[in-house]
């Protein structure tokens, strides 16, 4: 049985989705880059500064030269995040078999073809929910493999369907430069160009495998088969993954410790009640710091053993935050992840009561803890440190502050 991929594709993805939320960046130009230099590099750009001779990877001081109207946007990691989920969800609708991608989604309809059609009666209808429920401009490329649907979709200038009929793979792919395989690099089309002047996909398909492995060398048969329009490569749907991951994006951005470490601490508590629901624990954390102009440090720390408690967890976490936090600039969200999740080791050892003593403590402290919430509720009970840091804040920005001098210190002024 032939099978039937799809590729669905939303051209500049980040920039799409941006102009779903802010309607005054339609129809303008529009690039995406971290705002944290005018040397940073262009990630993504509109079809409007593509006309302007804007160029992804440019500075953003050179590209504002070739098109002074370019608005430059800062990366929005959790709006990606968000309309990748509802992209794949559409998908879903139509078939279990997807993989999903940053703006684009393989489908594979072979089994579901009974049910809602052939690949492109399909691909229409997606394409109208697409339009419909997020408000977004798709292109859909309909094969018999993941490389033709890809470069079908790819190929469209307006939205639509190209579907490629089974048996045309070789002839649709024959004009299309070189650059368009899986596998064909910089330093591979280089090769191709400068040994054997290759550069569109017929002149490599009618070579070889031996001759093109003069070029390429144990490259060539995967090469020519690509060529000739053959992707046995199946789509392959998002593995199930141990990792326990909470995000939390702030009411303002902040470059408050007190603040930022109360918002830490929520994520650590709700991180640690995943792992104790459970019974596994973490061997291994991981801190993202989102920042306001757009760019994202990254901080990772692996703990002596696994765990699910929250002061282990806090400590660690905390001990990440100040070597990762170290910017001078406001923070928009903070992002967890435990990883390296196993079972928590019982403890073994008959000669260290103290150590045991501890953890044991810890253990029951723990456990009575989540009993109180789940009981009365999650902010029944809270650690001091999170509700210091935001009754301290919240008080500060309330009333202002007076010099005390038999405390030797400023004390915040109550307003009766």
């Amino acid at each position: 049985m032939d099978r039937e991929i799809l590729h669905i594709t939303v051209p500049a993805f980040p920039i799409a989705l941006a102009r779903v939320v802010h309607a005054h960046l339609r129809g303008r130009p529009v690039a995406v880059a971290p705002l944290n230099s005018e040397r940073a590099l262009l990630q993504c750009i509109s079809a409007e500064a593509a006309a302007e001779g804007v160029h992804v990877g440019t500075p953003i001081y050179h590209a504002r030269r070739s098109c002074p109207s370019l608005i430059v946007i800062a990366p929005d990691p959790h709006l990606m995040a968000k309309g990748s989920h509802a992209l794949t969800e559409l998908s879903a609708e139509f078939t279990p078999i997807v993989e999903p991608g940053a703006g684009r989604v393989f489908l594979d309809v072979t089994a579901s073809r009974r049910l809602f059609g052939p690949a492109r009666d399909v691909a229409a209808r997606l394409e109208k929910s697409i339009s419909a429920g997020l408000g977004l401009e798709a292109m859909a490329g309909a094969g018999g493999s993941k490389l033709v649907s890809r470069v079908a979709a790819d190929v469209m200038q307006e939205p639509g369907v190209y579907d490629v009929f089974h048996g045309a793979e070789k002839s649709f792919l024959a004009p299309f430069p070189v650059s368009v395989l899986p596998g064909v690099g910089e330093s591979r089309q280089t090769l191709l160009f400068r040994d054997l002047n290759l550069q569109l996909v017929e002149q490599v398909a009618a070579l070889s495998v031996p001759q093109l492995r003069l070029a390429v060398g144990p490259f060539a048969p995967l090469l020519h088969d690509r060529a000739c329009g053959i992707d046995r490569s199946p789509v392959q749907p998002p593995r199930l993954s141990t990792e326990i991951v909470e995000e939390g994006l702030l009411d303002q951005e902040e470059n408050d410790d007190a603040v930022l470490l109360s918002e830490l601490l929520r994520l650590v508590e709700c991180c640690g009640l995943r792992l104790r629901q459970l019974n596994k624990g973490a061997r291994k954390i991981i801190l993202s710091v989102m920042y306001a102009d757009g760019v994202t440090q990254q901080g990772k720390k692996v703990l002596p053993s696994a765990t699910s408690l929250d002061l282990a967890l806090m400590a660690a976490a905390e001990e990440l935050f100040f070597s990762t936090c170290k910017r001078r600039q406001r923070v928009k969200g903070l992002r967890l992840s435990c990883d390296q999740v196993a079972g928590e080791a019982g403890q073994m050892d008959l000669f260290v009561p103290a150590a045991a003593e501890v953890s044991r403590r810890e253990s029951d402290l723990q456990e009575t803890l989540d009993l109180l919430r789940e009981k009365h509720g999650k902010n029944a009970v809270r650690w001091g440190k999170g509700l210091a840091a935001r009754r301290e804040v919240t008080v500060a920005s309330e009333a202002p502050a007076a010099w005390d001098p038999e405390q030797n210190r400023y004390m915040t002024v109550t307003k009766n």
